[in-house]
């Protein structure tokens, strides 16, 4: 449901961009360079195009002067790239334009209109996620570790599964947090159990914080390899955050964790 959002931000960085190096191309030297091989090296020369009162093109060697060289360097990169760019923006104005979002719900509206008792069907299981995730009562583990309280109610043990929480509830991933694997011989509840609305897939994420305690670095080792054997993967169905030294983490970081592999 956000791609259309993720195409304009799209659009609006690149044409950010196209104004930046069409403003920059006015600053760039007159002219293109020029490359000759002798005897294994190469020489560089600065090629002017007839223009104004110069009569005939010439080729100046500027092989001594490297911030000439690599001014020019630049204008080939730089008039190479707005074209491109230019031609990018026109496809993703024609793609934003004819952008159609397309969710379960949607498409089956006019159907499940008619038969709401039949709205689960729809989805894989016939499990909904925001379903999925309110049938879920939070269990207690060493209850005296909470910490925080997200704002659907949740106990957490710390500020950055918090923030984890809340930007998860702002793109409306459904989740579970502390939720057991289920996994017969696997005993660990990972920080959030989230199913993906796109696909419903089953995605896990562990945030680490204690990033200077050795012995908890050590011991989530052993715990991403006991994942690893089981069939839950990095880059695949696990994300994996930190928090550092001073127990801050990077919201950036999180908010394209979740836009990349959520959404």
């Amino acid at each position: 449901m956000y791609y259309k959002e993720q195409l304009i931000s799209i659009r609006e960085s690149l044409s950010d961009l196209l104004s930046d190096l069409k403003r920059e191309m006015e600053t760039l030297p007159e002219g293109s360079l020029y490359v000759d091989q002798k005897g294994g090296k190469n020489y560089y020369s600065h090629g002017l195009p007839k223009a104004g009162n110069r009569k005939k093109a010439r080729r100046t060697p500027i092989t001594k002067d490297p911030e000439l060289v690599l001014a020019l360097v630049r204008k080939r990169y730089v008039k190479t790239a707005i074209p491109i760019i230019e031609k990018d923006l026109e496809e993703l104005d024609i793609t934003i334009e004819n952008y159609t979002p397309v969710s379960e719900a949607s498409v089956m509206q006019s159907y499940c209109a008619k038969y709401p008792e039949l709205t689960r069907g729809i989805f894989p299981g016939g499990s909904d996620p925001a379903a999925w995730a309110d049938e879920y009562e939070q269990p207690v583990f060493y209850a005296d570790d909470y910490k925080s309280v997200s704002a659907q109610g949740e106990d957490m043990r710390s500020g950055g599964e918090m923030y984890i929480s809340a930007r998860l509830d702002h793109y409306g991933i459904p989740y579970r947090y502390e939720a057991e694997t289920g996994i017969p011989d696997l005993s660990y509840a990972p920080d959030f159990t989230i199913m993906r609305p796109r696909d419903h897939k089953i995605i896990y994420w562990e945030h680490f914080g204690k990033v200077n305690d050795y012995k908890y670095v050590l011991d989530n080792f052993g715990k991403v390899k006991d994942y690893i054997s089981y069939g839950i993967k990095p880059w695949d169905n696990l994300i994996m955050t930190f928090s550092n030294e001073k127990g801050g983490y990077d919201g950036k970081l999180i908010d394209a964790m979740i836009e990349c592999w959520l959404l």
